[in-house]
């Protein structure tokens, strides 16, 4: 006999959690939309070569398949599907603005504290056709605008540019190649500290002169985006100073857009993504809760599409993490969860009951309530406690009493009370008890 059991990293969603994560799901879906992004689904398996981009290429985080001969893997994210989606079918329109919610999977130690799982969900918006920096606003809004809807408030989007990152290390090195190293480095500071960078520094073979410049560079913004600053020190690097403007022209637009300047910081040591973005970056997060991690994450990759055809295609975008954004609400007390989600419990007393059970479920559903009916003729007390467990809000009762008056009794759980209503209000009753 198999022990039932989950494997470490993937979870069960019972209902109350379930319920709860669904409701962050329709705020996050429900945003998307508002900014004109429509919805796209790919498939859980994808070719191995697909996912890594170059036939034969191995990669630890996938989860490899073989079907038949073929080389498949469950796929590690969503933009990759999307890349291949947009080389697939030319027809698209451009600009393409498309959101996914759908699960990946990751073969990766899991980290349950900070809300990472070898599964989960990812909640990705991207606007694929357009190198305008608007659209690189608008993602920074519409992150904006979701988390103050789940009601987070002490959140920070940090911004910056991969083309500012190369021009600052060839103005700290002389050499643009030593930007992977560099930012490595740069990138670990949340977890430990100036002092640790430097160490990393020391041990990448960076000297004591690049060290100084790296901290200097670094504490340009501290008091906030000092542009001016930022030219001056790139002012004869030319990738440097268009990496200063992307940042810019998308912090301008996103104040513009609504989003509070106080949730905006332009952060030189954000060193998000190397190897994959092109330009402006940008994440979310909690500055009180820096174990959890970003919230969110994303930025302009202009060249990977170009992994699947020989078209240049600009694109943009972010992806929010439903498991890291409901670790981090559980932790503020955000996370609202419900044990079922049905309105009203139709009791049941004997079996002559049961038709007018049934025809008045058929109303109230009819009407977009959802309801229940106790299956057999049993004890109020036990119907009672079940509906209290669920937390459903109301019970029926349709006694013979009330089926000879054509009345039925409402009662709610909630305060306890009970009024016995002609049958022709009810539907009414119900919905000015609980709008």
């Amino acid at each position: 006999m198999a022990e039932p059991r989950t494997f470490r990293g993937t979870r069960d969603f019972l209902p109350p959690e379930l319920i709860g994560r669904r409701r962050i799901q329709e705020i996050i879906e429900k945003t998307y939309q508002r900014y004109g992004f429509q919805p796209l689904e790919t498939p859980a398996i994808e070719y191995f070569d697909v996912l890594t981009g170059k036939s034969g290429e191995t990669d630890k985080l996938i989860y490899k398949l073989e079907h038949k001969g073929d080389a498949l893997g469950l796929r590690y994210d969503l933009t990759v599907p999307l890349a291949r989606v947009v080389a697939q079918y030319r027809e698209l329109p451009r600009p393409f603005k498309r959101y996914q919610i759908q699960p990946v999977w990751r073969a990766d130690r899991p980290q349950l504290r900070q809300g990472r799982f070898r599964e989960f969900v990812q909640c990705d918006a991207d606007i694929v056709g357009t190198a305008s920096l608007l659209a690189d606003a608008e993602i920074v809004a519409l992150t904006d605008e979701i988390l103050r809807a789940l009601g987070f408030e002490g959140f920070v989007i940090r911004l910056s540019s991969r083309k500012l990152l190369r021009g600052m290390a060839r103005l700290i090195c002389g050499n643009e190649e030593k930007v992977f190293p560099l930012c490595r480095c740069i990138d670990k500071l949340d977890k430990i500290g100036w002092e640790g960078v430097k160490e990393e520094l020391t041990e990448c073979g960076f000297d004591d002169a690049v060290r100084d410049r790296v901290t200097k560079f670094c504490g340009l913004w501290n008091e906030g985006p000092d542009w001016g600053a930022a030219e001056g020190a790139l002012e004869s690097i030319d990738i440097g100073m268009d990496g200063v403007h992307e940042v810019r022209e998308v912090y301008e637009r996103s104040v513009q857009l609504g989003v509070e300047s106080k949730r905006l910081k332009p952060d030189l040591t954000l060193a998000r993504g190397l190897d994959y973005y092109t330009g402006p970056i940008f994440e979310t997060v909690l500055p009180d809760r820096p174990h959890i991690g970003s919230l969110s994450g994303g930025g302009r990759y202009d060249s990977l599409v170009a992994t699947f055809t020989d078209e240049q295609v600009p694109a943009t975008g972010t992806t929010l993490g439903l498991d890291r954004i409901q670790t981090a609400m559980t932790e503020i007390g955000l996370f609202r969860g419900e044990p079922s989600l049905t309105d009203v419990l139709i009791a049941q007393f004997d079996e002559d009951g049961l038709p007018a059970a049934l025809a008045l479920a058929a109303r109230l559903r009819k009407a977009d309530l959802n309801v229940e009916v106790w299956y057999e003729p049993d004890r109020l007390k036990k119907q009672l406690a079940y509906a209290d467990r669920l937390k459903i809000p109301f019970v029926l009762i349709i006694g013979p009493d009330e089926r000879a008056a054509g009345q039925v009794t409402v009662k709610s759980l909630a305060t306890g009370e009970q009024k016995t209503i002609p049958k022709e209000q009810v539907i009414a009753f119900l919905e000015s008890a609980n709008p």
